[in-house]
C-alpha cells in the first residue's frame, strides 16, 4: 500500500489499520524518517520535498512489488509526506507485518534502503546559514541497497536528472522546472531495447522506461530486447504497429552516429510521417545535460496511428529525451486520429 500526502500521520493508528483482523501476523516491523535539525554542520530549520507525480508513485509499487517477491510478508505499507516540513516533522513512514519477526524487519529495511536511493523525491532544506539547497542522495543510500544486490541505474537516477547535486537547472531562485502534466491513461505502448551488448536483466533503459510509462497511466503491453540489425527492428516494427494494437512504440538505444547504431534507418523503413519537431526537442533537452546530445540521430514517427519514438540507451537519456515529449504524445496521437487541433 502506498501513499503520498502533505498531512501528517500516526504510526500507531496506520500499523492498527493495517493488520487489522489478520490474526496471521507475528511481527510487525515499522521505520519512520523525521527531518533532523543539523546536516554537515548546518543548523536546518526546515525542509521541502517535492515528488514527480505518478512515476514516484509507479517507483514506490515496483519497490514494492519486489520486496513481497523477496519476503514473506503479509502487509507492507509506505506513507511519505511533501510539502514544507519543520525540524523533527515526520517525512516517512514504512511497514512491513509478516508471520515471522525475520522477514518484517528483512522487508522493512529493504523497502527503505531502496526508497532513499530510487523514488523520485526531492529535498530543500531551508538553513539557518543562509538560503536553501537541494539535497543529493545520502551517502550511504547506495551501498545500503547494495546489500541487497542492488545497483543503482548508471548513476542517473531521476534525482539527478531533475537537479542534480544541488545545482539550480530551471526556474527562478533554484526552483524546479515547471513541467507539463503528463496523462497516458489507457494508452497502449510497446518497450523495444536495441543493444549488442545487454541481455534482458541488464536493460536498465527498459526498465526505467516501463516505470515512466506505468507512472503516466499508459499500459507496457509489449517489451524486448534486440540486436542492432536495421532488418529485425524493421521487421519487428513492422508486427508491431499492424498486428499488437499499440498506440506508441518507444525504442531505446542505437541512436549514435556509430556503424551498428541502425535504429533511425529501421524506423524510417517503417514509418511515413515524421515528426521532426519531437527530435528537435530531445536533442535540445538532452543539450541542456550534456553536449554530446547533439550526436543523437533518434527520429519520432507515425506508421499508420502507431507513434515510434526513438530514445538513446542510457537510462538518463532515455527518461530525458522521453519527459521532454512525453506531454504532446497524446496529443499527437489524437491528430494523427483526424482530431485535428
Amino acid at each position: 500500500m502506498i501513499r503520498i500526502q502533505t498531512e501528517d500521520f500516526s504510526q500507531e493508528q496506520e500499523v492498527a489499520a493495517l493488520i487489522a483482523g489478520r490474526t496471521v501476523v507475528g511481527g510487525v516491523v515499522s521505520f519512520v524518517g523525521t527531518v533532523r535539525d543539523y546536516t554537515d554542520g548546518d543548523r536546518v530549520v526546515a525542509m521541502e520535498l517535492e515528488h514527480y507525480p505518478g512515476m514516484t508513485e509507479a517507483e514506490l509499487v515496483r519497490i514494492e512489488d519486489a520486496a513481497r517477491a523477496r519476503f514473506a510478508v503479509e502487509e507492507l505499507l509506505v506513507v511519505h509526506r511533501v510539502g514544507r516540513l519543520n525540524v523533527a516533522d515526520n517525512i516517512v513512514l514504512v511497514v512491513a507485518a509478516a508471520r515471522h519477526r525475520g522477514n518484517a524487519f528483512d522487508a522493512c529495511r529493504y523497502m527503505i534502503d531502496h526508497l532513499k536511493l530510487y523514488a523520485t523525491f526531492w529535498k530543500k532544506e531551508i538553513t539557518a546559514q543562509g538560503g536553501p539547497r537541494w539535497v543529493d542522495a545520502c551517502p550511504g543510500c547506495e551501498a545500503a541497497a547494495g546489500q541487497w544486490g542492488s545497483k543503482k541505474m548508471e548513476s542517473d537516477t531521476i534525482h539527478e536528472h531533475r537537479h542534480g547535486c544541488g545545482h539550480d537547472d530551471a526556474g527562478q531562485e533554484g526552483e524546479p522546472e515547471r513541467l507539463p502534466a503528463i496523462h497516458w491513461d489507457g494508452l497502449r505502448v510497446g518497450i523495444m531495447t536495441l543493444s549488442d551488448s545487454r541481455n534482458r536483466t541488464e536493460d536498465l533503459s527498459g526498465d526505467a522506461l516501463e516505470g515512466a510509462v506505468l507512472g503516466y497511466g499508459g499500459v507496457v503491453a509489449m517489451r524486448t530486447l534486440l540486436p542492432d540489425e536495421q532488418e529485425q527492428i524493421r521487421d519487428l516494427l513492422l508486427e508491431w504497429t499492424s498486428n499488437a494494437g499499440l498506440d506508441l512504440i518507444l525504442t531505446t538505444g542505437g541512436t549514435g552516429p556509430g556503424p551498428r547504431d541502425v535504429t533511425p534507418e529501421a524506423t524510417r523503413d517503417v514509418c511515413d510521417r515524421e515528426l521532426p519537431g519531437f527530435g528537435e526537442l530531445i536533442r535540445a533537452s538532452g543539450l541542456k545535460e550534456t553536449r554530446s546530445a547533439v550526436l543523437t540521430r533518434g527520429v519520432s514517427a507515425f506508421r499508420g496511428q502507431t507513434l515510434v519514438i526513438n530514445l538513446p540507451g542510457s537510462t538518463r537519456g532515455a527518461l530525458n529525451s522521453l519527459l521532454a515529449v512525453a506531454d504532446l504524445v497524446p496529443h499527437a496521437l489524437r491528430m494523427a486520429r483526424g482530431g485535428g487541433h
